[in-house]
């Protein structure tokens, strides 16, 4: 661009200079004389066609295509506009397109209309691509009527300067055009061309068009680097596709990754990273010194000095995280993976099959024992006989009551949070069966108050809990009293159960709903139950995203209450 610009000036502002004080001078008459017929022809042509546009209001398909087809012909182009500058109908633009149009109301002579009445301008027209003279009339409505002509006539007003120009102005336009058209072609256009994929090269573009060159060296030069675009276009492409199905990947795992340099700085990061340890850091940061946690910063500076981890274990906090880094050329890739609930789980699993060894092994040994003696000595009196029976019969109940605890807790264990109930419970049903459950206990006055309606639970979850609890303060409460209230209240369940003591210590309070966890010693030690009950309590709850709350009551003894939130039913077709 810069060749042909230093020759072009070189040779033709000389010339320019006169052919415009000429052309100026010429320019001025003519222009001016012109003008003023044409704004006479299309102020004419306006109040013609003003009646059909002087109702529309909007757009409107009938005046639309009956002035796009006398656009189509005469060239000649209708715009109405409204008072806000919007374009309501445009005889050159496709009718579903016309709602795309620019504003129109900083046009100059849309301006002077809504002032004066009318306005002419003659402009460059950027939806056309050409020079068009404007005339815009404002309507009785206050739309603006604007047709358009296309300086077609400018053959005439050449002719004219031609008249009046000089064989002198002839002679400089044609040595303008002939040196401006030889030295373009043979010297500035190639290298613009070039220049123009350089450019574009230079700006990452990928839709390039390559021009022809007439020279076969520059054709041999423009080959060659459409060949290596193209190359690296592709090359560009397949590391593009790779990069993102490994974000991709990146984006769906639970661990956490972490990409670093020699300096920490981050080179990638996925959103499992930032949710695990609630930090904003984002790529380029540099790692420690975007962190505002002390303990998080030393966690992390631990991890990065080592080049190569190989599934090593790092606790933070109340966490666990196995640890994986290899070092990979001038980079370290970290994943971290939270296995806090893995850790947890096989310790509870190896206590709970501890417990459950435990407590099956007693019932199991007592009725190996007294069963073994009845089989071994025939001789035994009636009395001793039927105790041992009866010791039997009790260690087979509490075995019985024991794997019927455990597969319960596993059942509740296994249903998951996302269950739906298939019908209500109705209350009133579920107090006369409860009453009926407890009719005979012997020494205990267990009330029941609970409400006449329907709510949206298992029957067998709310039996389960009401029993488990009833079960307890039968066992381990002295007093005689019981009291069980069950009612709704703003889409929550309460329960609440009372007993008169002895009340839990508090110590006891805090481990009570832990799997084979009794109390007994502090309270009846002739009863003892499987220390399952109140755990599976805690469980349904839990299921019902609700609470359990565990104080003293008016009696002295101690109130369980719980609240929990009702499901969805089931939707039936």
């Amino acid at each position: 661009m810069k060749t042909y610009i230093k020759f072009f000036l070189l040779i033709s502002i000389p010339i320019f200079i006169a052919v415009v004080v000429g052309f100026t001078i010429i320019q001025k008459n003519v222009i001016s004389e012109t003008k003023q017929q044409l704004v006479k022809e299309i102020k004419q042509k306006w109040l013609i066609v003003k009646d059909d546009f002087a109702s529309v209001s909007g757009k409107n398909y009938l005046i639309y295509s009956k002035y796009a087809e006398i656009s189509d012909k005469t060239n000649l182009r209708f715009t109405l506009i409204d008072k806000n500058g919007k374009v309501i109908l445009e005889s050159t633009v496709a009718y579903e397109k016309i709602d795309q149009l620019d504003n129109h109301a900083d046009r100059p002579e849309i301006k002077e209309a809504l002032k004066t009445g009318t306005g002419t301008v003659i402009r460059y027209s950027k939806t056309l691509n050409e020079k068009l003279f404007y005339y815009a009339g404002k309507l009785p409505n206050g739309n603006v009527l604007r047709i358009a002509y296309p300086l077609s006539y400018i053959k005439n007003l050449e002719e004219s300067i031609t008249m009046q120009m000089t064989a002198i102005f002839t002679a400089l336009l044609l040595t303008i055009v002939i040196i401006v058209a030889l030295l373009a072609q043979k010297l500035s256009l190639p290298i613009q061309k070039l220049n123009y994929i350089a450019e574009n090269v230079e700006k990452g573009k990928t839709n390039i068009h390559f021009p022809k060159f007439r020279d076969p060296q520059m054709a041999k030069i423009a080959t060659l680097i459409y060949k290596i675009f193209h190359a690296m276009l592709n090359k560009q492409n397949t590391l593009k596709a790779e990069q993102e199905k490994l974000e991709h990947i990146f984006s769906i795992m639970d661990e956490g990754i972490l990409l670093t340099d020699t300096n920490n700085s981050v080179r990638h990061i996925n959103e499992s990273f930032k949710t695990l340890f609630d930090t904003d850091v984002k790529k380029g940061d540099n790692l420690l010194e975007s962190l505002n946690d002390a303990e998080l910063i030393d966690f992390f500076d631990e991890i990065l000095q080592n080049d190569t981890v190989n599934r090593a274990q790092f606790p933070f906090r109340e966490r666990i995280f196995e640890v994986y880094v290899n070092t990979m050329n001038d980079q370290k890739l970290t994943v971290l993976h939270d296995v806090t609930d893995r850790i947890k789980y096989q310790l509870f699993k190896a206590e709970l099959t501890g417990n459950i060894s435990h407590e099956l092994k007693t019932p199991i040994s007592m009725i190996m024992n007294y069963a073994e003696t009845l089989m071994i000595n025939d001789d035994l009196d009636d009395q001793t006989r039927k105790k041992f029976l009866q010791t039997i019969y009790s260690s087979t109940n509490r075995l019985n009551e024991l794997i019927n605890d455990i597969v319960e807790l596993h059942k509740l264990e296994s249903l998951g949070e996302n269950f739906e109930i298939s019908e209500p419970v109705d209350l009133s049903e579920l107090k006369e069966n409860m009453q009926m459950l407890y009719a005979n206990v012997e020494n205990k006055d267990i009330a029941f108050h609970f409400d006449s309606t329907k709510v949206n639970f298992f029957n067998e979850h709310l039996q389960s809990v009401i029993t488990n609890l009833v079960d307890n303060a039968i066992k381990y409460s002295d007093g005689k009293r019981i009291g069980v209230t069950v009612h709704k209240k703003n889409g929550q369940l309460h329960i609440r159960v009372d007993d008169e003591g002895p009340k839990i210590a508090e110590g006891d309070k805090k481990r009570i709903f832990e799997r084979f966890y009794t109390c007994s010693k502090s309270r009846n030690k002739e009863k003892s139950g499987t220390g399952l009950g109140l755990s599976i309590v805690k469980h349904i709850v839990e299921l019902y995203e609700g609470v359990i709350k565990l104080k003293t009551n008016e009696w002295g003894g101690n109130s369980f209450h719980i609240i929990m939130q009702e499901k969805s039913t089931e939707s039936k077709n």
